[in-house]
């Protein structure tokens, strides 16, 4: 009995090892690892095939992939993260530095605008007479620093921007001023703009009778212009709206258009001054002194103005003195009457042979055997060209109010004895009289 027992136990355990090694499956990783444990999985479903799993398995892979791209956007989330964490603390620290330098240069700009604004108005500035010399040409930021060095400005840069702001620059003229240290920018800007207060004046007294040549010559020598310029522009169609200019009507026979119109008489003028404007007042102290009087008795005369001076540029060059100018002019006056009659049309003076040169020396050395002036009245009849000369008022009123005499001919002494004569015999005589000829 007992042995019957333990052969139904027996059967019935070696039934259940029968039924768990029909069930049974092995797990193999990918590493072929084959020291881990066996594990025993789950019964299938009723009516599911028995399968041996493993890492190479569709579902397997899947999981697998879709467990990396997890983790992958966990790993990018996080370093999104730590870039924004990063960029928010590199704001907050370029957004300090950028505040910290507003506020510097805030405050700086700030007392750069107090002390510019207090320079601008001369605010509690002391009062002291300064001179400046302001370069010609020199651009605002040189002017700025000439006012700087000579205590006229403190904020050389502020008053550039405020020279800028207001459109000065480009207006500032040249030369010499005197200042007061306590004048504002405005009142500086004004100041440099007008020759009115310039200091850096000189007169000049040009002498009756000078020619353009000297007269130049004489500028460059008081510092007023170059005598290049002024005879450049002495010949130039730089004046014709001066009226008393635009009436001369041959200025290609002439060699300086201005002759004659150069007024003598004292002048103020300014270093370095411009040449045209230095030319422009002599021209215009001229038309004041041909008169209204001087105009009304040369249109009785049946006279231009500019017949006028060219005569009256003879007679200042030709006369001893001014009564000898009346006697003169007579002279000079009957041959463009009468020259034709007695001979004597030409008006022959020696003051033209070489014009615009006073002697032969003084012509270039190349011309000077062959030279001949369009001005010489030995070779031409009546009146040159133009004025050889800038007569003075004396002159002048020779030409329009000669003497009332028969003389055709006149020569002067070594010591300026004055001989006239009505023939040419009688001249003669005066030549030998004068020492003239043997």
């Amino acid at each position: 009995m007992r042995d019957d027992d333990n052969q139904r136990r027996n059967r019935g355990q070696e039934d259940q090892r029968q039924n768990r090694a029909q069930h049974f499956r092995v797990e193999i990783n990918d590493n072929d690892d084959m020291d881990q444990p066996v594990s025993q999985e789950p019964r299938p479903a009723a009516g599911e095939p028995d399968v041996l799993h493993s890492y190479s398995s569709p579902q397997t892979r899947k999981a697998m992939a879709e467990s990396e791209r997890r983790a992958q956007k966990a790993e990018e989330k996080a370093l999104r993260e730590r870039s924004r964490e990063k960029g928010r603390r590199n704001r907050r620290f370029f957004r300090m530095i950028w505040m910290s330098m507003i506020l510097i240069l805030g405050i700086g700009t700030g007392q750069y605008l107090v002390t510019g604004m207090a320079d601008m108005l001369a605010y509690q500035k002391p009062e002291s007479s300064v001179t400046v010399e302001i370069p010609k040409g020199a651009s605002v930021g040189e002017i700025a620093k000439v006012l700087y060095r000579g205590g006229v400005i403190e904020q050389p840069g502020f008053f550039q921007l405020y020279s800028t702001i207001t459109r000065a620059n480009g207006s500032y003229l040249h030369g010499t001023y005197e200042l007061t240290t306590d004048m504002d920018y405005e009142a500086i800007i004004n100041y440099l703009q007008t020759n009115n207060n310039r200091t850096d004046i000189v007169k000049v007294l040009f002498q009756e009778g000078l020619n353009v040549q000297e007269v130049a010559a004489l500028m460059e020598k008081n510092g007023v212009c170059s005598a290049q310029d002024i005879l450049k522009y002495a010949n130039s169609q730089d004046f014709n709206n001066y009226d008393l200019i635009k009436t001369i009507g041959n200025d290609n026979d002439r060699y300086y258009l201005l002759e004659g119109y150069l007024f003598p008489d004292t002048y103020e003028f300014y270093k370095d001054e411009d040449p045209k404007q230095a030319l422009g007042k002599m021209i215009n102290n001229t038309s004041k002194k041909l008169t209204a009087d001087v105009r009304e008795k040369a249109e009785e005369q049946g006279m231009t103005l500019d017949q006028v001076l060219n005569l009256a540029s003879i007679i200042q060059e030709e006369s001893a003195d001014e009564e000898d100018m009346y006697q003169v002019s007579s002279v000079l006056h009957n041959r463009l009457k009468n020259g034709v009659a007695t001979g004597t049309q030409q008006l022959g003076c020696d003051s033209t042979i070489y014009y615009p040169y006073r002697t032969k020396a003084q012509v270039p050395e190349a011309q000077r055997d062959t030279y001949s002036s369009r001005y010489n009245t030995y070779n031409i009849v009546g009146l040159p060209p133009g004025p050889i000369a800038n007569p003075g008022s004396a002159a002048i009123d020779a030409a329009l109010n000669p003497a009332k005499t028969d003389y055709y001919y006149f020569c002067h002494s070594a010591d300026g004895t004055a001989y006239y004569a009505k023939t040419a015999e009688q001249h003669q005589k005066n030549l030998k009289k004068a020492g003239l000829t043997q």
